[in-house]
């Protein structure tokens, strides 16, 4: 992703923020099969069974993490729109030049006029 120097710190904000969702997402997933895979060394409440619990923690870092990761995505987005915009504004001002060179510099011979005989 090539961002210009104004808007870095945006970009490296973004992918932070991408990196703390996965981050929730893998503490998530892990913090829920440890506790379904380890019974006896993660001691659990007695009223809710350890099912439930690890759905619980499961679905929690899901949770914490779609926001996170969409925002970060999103100004990923913003920042890539923002530089595709500015190429093609580039391309149009350059074409625009190049429209008005050709109004103020005929490129007919002498003694040729357009539509006329070659």
């Amino acid at each position: 992703m090539a961002t210009t120097g104004r808007f870095r710190f945006s970009a490296i904000w973004a992918s932070i923020l991408i990196g703390f969702g996965c981050a929730f997402v893998v503490v998530g997933v892990a913090g829920a099969g440890l506790l379904i895979l380890f019974p006896a060394e993660i001691p659990v409440p007695p009223p809710w069974p350890r099912p439930l619990v690890a759905a619980v923690i499961l679905v929690g870092g899901l949770a914490v993490a779609a926001p996170l990761v969409l925002t970060g995505q999103l100004v990923q987005i913003f920042l890539d729109q923002r530089r595709l915009l500015g190429q093609i504004h580039r391309r149009l001002r350059r074409f625009e030049d190049e429209r008005d060179s050709e109004r103020t510099h005929r490129m007919w011979g002498p003694g040729r006029h357009p539509g006329g005989p070659a």
